[in-house]
């Protein structure tokens, strides 16, 4: 087996080094065509836009090249009735899932009518979450489009309820907030929190509630410092793997579009930051996938 980038990553070859605060001496990684084809274990994106346009001219090929890389599925987020009607077909064929969801950063964009169409939209079998829902304190640069924002969510955290669905939650700026709200109104459902970056109490916080939190690119900021040491003592059991593609992109990606053939080298950081094998992280977070969202049937199996 050759020395790939993961490889060296996780401490098992460095040859150029930096101090950036990863852990640990990190390799600089080249161009993203360079993940290695031979490595043998498997991953799956819990959360990627892999439905965007951004991806249009090239899908096949790079899906091709994220399954050689190991990437055994995704899970796709729904943004809007118009983007979440087509996403049963874009999926069908392939190891692709999907949730639906009216996600905040397109408040201006939903209707009352949608929330109907939610509701019943959530009744085909092949929806594993309702999401991407949540609230964005950046977003909201006033307060009414914060009740706004908060309105939306009120009656997407009552669907899930009703449907018994688990959520995947976008939060910047309200996870007090959130988690209190959700707490009091005894949700039990759980979920995932999408893109976590927030501070090791509050992650207790969505723990307690039951969910997972979803790790991606924001581990790689040098100035990520209070993410790592959160990640470092994560439980196991909360870690769900991301890459959000085609945005937060990890800072030594060599391209400015993010796919799901980071989400091996995101691992290697949590590997690295906790001490363990990248075979028990990517298990561990396929296990917690598998738990978190039943509905879901990620057959990855390792390639010889």
């Amino acid at each position: 087996m050759t020395n790939s980038p993961i490889h060296e990553f996780a401490g098992h070859k460095s040859e150029e080094k930096r101090s950036d605060g990863l852990g640990g001496a990190a390799t600089v990684f080249a161009a993203p065509g360079e993940v290695d084809p031979g490595f043998e274990t498997q991953w799956f994106d819990s959360h990627c836009h892999f439905d965007f346009a951004a991806f249009d001219a090239d899908r096949e090929a790079l899906w091709q090249s994220a399954q050689q890389a190991g990437c055994c599925g995704l899970l796709i987020p729904g943004i809007s009735r118009q983007q979440g009607q087509a996403l049963a077909g874009f999926c069908a064929g392939k190891p692709w899932f999907y949730a639906q969801g009216l996600h905040p950063y397109f408040l201006t964009q939903h209707r009352q009518a949608d929330i109907d169409w939610l509701d019943q939209a959530l009744t085909d079998p092949g929806v594993v979450a309702v999401g991407e829902v949540g609230l964005d304190r950046i977003l909201a640069t006033t307060d009414e489009i914060l009740e706004q924002q908060w309105h939306w969510f009120r009656l997407q955290v009552e669907l899930a309820e009703a449907h018994r669905l688990p959520l995947i939650l976008h939060i910047r700026g309200m996870h007090d907030e959130a988690a209190s709200w959700l707490r009091r109104r005894r949700f039990t459902h759980g979920g995932m929190v999408h893109a976590f970056s927030g501070s090791g109490q509050q992650a207790a916080k969505w723990i307690e509630l039951g969910f997972a939190l979803g790790i991606g690119g924001a581990l790689t900021h040098p100035r990520a410092h209070k993410l790592r040491r959160t990640v470092a003592a994560l439980p196991h059991s909360s870690i769900l793997l991301e890459t959000d593609s085609p945005d937060m992109t990890p800072v030594f990606w060599g391209a400015e579009r993010n796919d799901p053939r980071t989400v091996p080298l995101i691992a290697a950081i949590v590997a690295r930051l906790q001490g363990r094998l990248l075979a028990e992280v990517s298990t561990e977070s396929i296990s917690v996938a598998s738990l978190l969202f039943s509905r879901l049937s990620i057959n990855c199996v390792k390639r010889p």
